[in-house]
């Protein structure tokens, strides 16, 4: 079978055919048990996502309902003899969703950044960037868009969709490092109007600027992101970006696009902390933890 919450909630048999639930709250129980995939959900767990802090009387038996009908969705296409065990097994003190390797299209896209990260941190940019841009093309909308959430869920959705801007920032970095400051300078200004205090795309979307030759722009980026930190959080930009906008003031000539064998140190001047290693997703006994 073949799980997807990279977007829209999609769950196909073998032969393709769609047995995605349809109920709301079956829908939400299905994406907390493929989230926590091969691990225990317990009863608390479900009934705080689902009714979150104010469970009926009944809540229990209802729990129970969603179950049932869940597991004839999931076993619905089981034909044969005999009594093999099913998709959703009862386990104490709850149920565990139990998936093959590569089922659940979560697990395949964080494979794939975990191989292109490991790529950017031994320096082969090209490569690294088109990994990235692989593994967000598997993205087809926000994750479980059309799913209702409780607490649980959201904070794993959270949790994932932060990553998700990192790895947008990291190839955009990659990006920048082989000189095609031109090509993402569009995306990166959508980007920022979307994210205005995401420093990292912030001193992307700056230094595609200050090379596209519009260095007012570039400063102006700067001024804009120390305005809105100080009047929302009280804070100001890191000594990372202050350097930059250092660096753009007084026009250092690091800063210029790379080319030939300067395409690996041209963003030195950015570098506060070395590029990240390849990492999982941060789980605590199979929960996402928050």
């Amino acid at each position: 079978m073949e799980f997807r919450v990279l977007g829209p909630l999609s769950m196909c048999d073998d032969e393709g055919r769609h047995r995605t639930p349809t109920a709301p709250k079956q829908r939400q129980l299905l994406s907390l048990l493929a989230l926590n995939a091969n691990h225990v959900v317990s009863v608390a767990q479900i009934v705080e996502e689902i009714w979150e802090y104010r469970p009926p009387s009944r809540a229990v038996a209802a729990m129970h309902t969603y179950v049932m009908q869940l597991r004839r969705s999931l076993e619905g296409a089981r034909r044969g003899p005999g009594h093999r065990p099913g998709r959703l097994q009862t386990r104490d003190p709850g149920y565990v969703l139990k998936l093959n390797a590569g089922e659940l299209d979560l697990d395949r896209y964080e494979e794939r950044v975990r191989t292109a990260r490991a790529t950017l941190v031994a320096g082969e940019y090209a490569r690294a960037a088109e990994q990235l841009r692989a593994a967000e093309m598997m993205w087809t909308g926000p994750m479980l868009v059309d799913v209702p959430t409780g607490p649980l869920l959201r904070a794993a959705i959270e949790i994932v969709e932060r990553d998700r801007l990192d790895v947008v920032s990291q190839r955009l970095g990659a990006e920048l490092r082989l000189g095609r400051h031109h090509e993402i300078l569009g995306e990166l200004t959508a980007l920022v109007h979307q994210y205005g205090t995401h420093e990292d795309l912030i001193a992307h979307l700056m230094l595609a600027l200050y090379r596209s030759g519009r260095q007012a722009d570039a400063l102006m980026a700067y001024h804009r992101l120390r305005a809105r930190l100080r009047e929302e959080l009280g804070t100001k930009p890191s000594a990372r970006l202050q350097r930059l906008h250092t660096h753009m003031l007084c026009e250092h000539p690091r800063l210029e696009p790379p080319s030939g064998t300067r395409c690996l140190q041209s963003l030195n001047l950015l570098a506060e902390r070395p590029l990240p290693a390849p990492r999982d997703p941060v789980r605590d006994g199979g929960l996402i933890r928050v």
